[in-house]
C-alpha cells in the first residue's frame, strides 16, 4: 500500500482509499497476529522439547541415585539424542543459553558412555545441566547492538580463560605435589589433566614473554635451563626417575601463578580471540599432530583435544553475531567441530585416550585433514569484525 500515491489524488478519488486502507491495515493486523501465533507456537515448542529433555535427565538422576548403570547409559544416550535433534532452533536464536547448556551436556554426556563413570561427577553435571535447561525453558529472544554483543563474546571468554588459569593452576599443584613426593605413577595420572587446561588457553599463555617457554618448552627449544611440564615429563617417562625434580616442580607451581596473575589482568579484544582459537587449530593441525609435543609421555590427542576445546570455547562466545552476520557459517563451524570431536572420541578405549604411537599413518593424516578444514571455517569469522 502506497499513500504517497494516493495523497495527490483528487478528493473524489480520496473515498476510494478508504477501502485499500482499511483492507491494508486489516491484513497487516491479520500478518501481526499470525507472526505472534507462529512465534507463541515455536516457544510452546522450544518449552516442549525442554521439558523433554528435563524428564529424560531427572530419570537418569533416579537411575544414578538407584546405581543402575544401564539405565544411567541409556538415559544419557537418549538425552543426548533429543539435543541433537533441538539444538539448531535453540542456537539460532538463544546462543548464549545454547552454550551454557552444551557446556554441561557435552562432558555429561562423554562421562556416561565410559564403560566405568565417575558418579560424583555425573551428579554434578546432571544439577548443572538441570539448571541451564530451566534458563532455557524461560528464554525470551533478545536482540542488542553488534557491538553489544562482541563485548559480551569478549567477557564471556575472558571467563572462561578465568576459569581454566585457575584449574591449571591447581592441577598443575597437584601434579608437583606428586613430583615432590616422589610419586611417579600419581605424578603421570596428574600430568594430562594439567596439560588440558594448559593446552586449553596456550594463545594467552604465549602472549606474556617467556613465560611460555618456562612452562611448555620442549627439549632443545630454548637456551640456558630447561624448565616446565616436559622437562618433568621426560624425567618421568624417559628417565624412569624424579631425582632432581623438586627444583623445577617448584619453578613451575611459581611460573604457573604468575600465569594467572597476567591472565587476571590481560585486556582482550574480539580481534585477538578469534585470531588466538585459529592458531590452536592451526598448531594443532601442522605441528603437533606430528607427535613432537608429547614425545615421551605420547598423550599428544589429550593437548589435540584441548585445543579443539579451547577453540570451541570461542566459537561459543562469538556465536551470537554469527547468527547476525553469518548463519550458514556459524552452521559449518558447529558441524565441522562435531566431526572433530567425533573422530577423536574414535580413539580412546575405557574413557582415555590412546597412546599417540598406537594410531596409524592414515588416522593421524585424517585428524590434520579435519583440522585444516576445521581452522579454515574459523578463519571466515574474521568477517564478523569488519
Amino acid at each position: 500500500m502506497k499513500l504517497s500515491k494516493s495523497i495527490i489524488h483528487t478528493a473524489l478519488t480520496l473515498s476510494l482509499i478508504t477501502v485499500p486502507v482499511i483492507s491494508g491495515c486489516s491484513n497487516e493486523a491479520a500478518s501481526s497476529g499470525e507472526h505472534k501465533k507462529a512465534s507463541s507456537s515455536k516457544k510452546n515448542e522450544l518449552k516442549s522439547q525442554v521439558k523433554e529433555m528435563q524428564g529424560s535427565l531427572h530419570q537418569l538422576q533416579d537411575s544414578l541415585q538407584e546405581k543402575n548403570e544401564e539405565q544411567v547409559k541409556e538415559y544419557g544416550k537418549r538425552l543426548n539424542k533429543q539435543w541433537l535433534s533441538y539444538e539448531n532452533n535453540i542456537r539460532e536464536k538463544y546462543p548464549l543459553l545454547y552454550t551454557d547448556t552444551e557446556k554441561y551436556l557435552l562432558p555429561l554426556y562423554a562421562e556416561v558412555t565410559k564403560d566405568n563413570y565417575n558418579s560424583s561427577k555425573v551428579q554434578q553435571l546432571s544439577v548443572d545441566l538441570d539448571r541451564s535447561l530451566t534458563n532455557l525453558e524461560k528464554a525470551k529472544e533478545t536482540t542488542q547492538k553488534t557491538t553489544e554483543v562482541l563485548d559480551t563474546a569478549v567477557k564471556k571468554y575472558k571467563t572462561y580463560v578465568d576459569e581454566q588459569t585457575e584449574a591449571l593452576v591447581k592441577s598443575t599443584k597437584t601434579f608437583n605435589d606428586a613430583v615432590r613426593a616422589n610419586d611417579t605413577q600419581k605424578a603421570k595420572e596428574a600430568y594430562a589433566e594439567a596439560r588440558v587446561y594448559y593446552e586449553r588457553i596456550e594463545p594467552i599463555a604465549e602472549s606474556f614473554g617467556d613465560l611460555d617457554p618456562k612452562i611448555d618448552a620442549r627439549e632443545n627449544d630454548v637456551e640456558g635451563e630447561w624448565t616446565g611440564f616436559h622437562r618433568i615429563e621426560k624425567a618421568l617417562w624417559k628417565d624412569g626417575s624424579l631425582k632432581d625434580m623438586k627444583k623445577y616442580a617448584d619453578q613451575l607451581d611459581q611460573d604457573v601463578a604468575e600465569l594467572q596473575k597476567k591472565v587476571q589482568g590481560v585486556k582482550l579484544n574480539p580481534t585477538q580471540i578469534v585470531a588466538g582459537s585459529m592458531e590452536l587449530l592451526n598448531e594443532a593441525a601442522i605441528s603437533k599432530v606430528t607427535g613432537e609435543e608429547e614425545r615421551y609421555s605420547h598423550i599428544d590427542l589429550v593437548d589435540l583435544a584441548s585445543n579443539v576445546e579451547g577453540s570451541q570455547a570461542v566459537y561459543h562466545a562469538v556465536l551470537p553475531v554469527l547468527n547476525e552476520k553469518n548463519k550458514d557459517l556459524a552452521q559449518d563451524l558447529d558441524t565441522e567441530f562435531n566431526k572433530i570431536t567425533a573422530l577423536l572420541e574414535e580413539h580412546k578405549k575405557s574413557g582415555a585416550y590412546l597412546d599417540y604411537k598406537k594410531l596409524t599413518k592414515p588416522q593421524v593424516r585424517e585428524l590434520s585433514q579435519q583440522l585444516n578444514t576445521l581452522s579454515e571455517s574459523m578463519a571466515q569469522t574474521a568477517e564478523i569484525f569488519q
